[in-house]
């Protein structure tokens, strides 16, 4: 058995291939390569008794509280969008890929939930993404999901700056090289 350093998920036979479709190459029970809870690269995966990384969501500052709440958000955000992107795709290999990569989103979430000590994920308005395919069909919304992964990263890296936690600003440094994984994904199913 395996633990992800920064999600904290247990990785073993019986989940290791979850979400293999929002990963960059699939794991196997003999190649464990990336979290398959939040996506990570083998870096941040280590044995159980490796330490999560941890942040205490109570002393920090109302700064470093907005940016991860703004995080939290913008992964509930790309989680619906993926969720519902993934109804409207015609190519099943796109929606497995989407299926997957709202499920990471998701955990990305769960993550800046617990990092901020924040008691629950907020409601966000649903939006109808119907209009984002156009003519290019599937392409549209992959442009659309592409465009919102970059500006993950973006935001990773611009408030990896802005926070004084060193161990935030590891997670954003590992969650913003996920989010770069999603954009070369969506790049190469372009």
């Amino acid at each position: 058995m395996l633990k992800c350093t920064v999600c904290g998920m247990i990785i073993n036979e019986k989940n290791y291939n979850l979400n293999n479709r929002g990963i960059p190459e699939e794991n196997s029970l003999e190649n464990i390569k990336y979290c398959p809870f939040c996506g990570v690269p083998i870096e941040y995966i280590g044995s159980m008794e490796d330490a999560v990384i941890e942040v205490d969501g109570h002393n920090l500052n109302d700064d470093t509280k907005k940016i991860l709440d703004h995080a939290m958000k913008l992964e509930i955000f790309n989680s619906e969008f993926y969720d519902a992107a993934a109804l409207l795709v015609d190519n099943m290999e796109i929606k497995k890929m989407f299926l997957h990569l709202a499920k990471i989103e998701m955990v990305h979430a769960r993550i800046h939930q617990k990092m901020g000590g924040f008691n629950q994920l907020p409601k966000l308005t649903k939006l109808d993404y119907k209009k984002y395919k156009g003519e290019g069909g599937d392409k549209d919304l992959l442009r659309l999901a592409r465009k919102r992964e970059i500006h993950a990263v973006e935001y990773y890296d611009k408030y990896s700056k802005s926070v004084e936690d060193e161990n935030i600003v590891k997670i954003f440094k590992a969650l913003s090289e996920v989010e770069n994984d999603h954009v070369e994904m969506e790049e190469e199913a372009l």
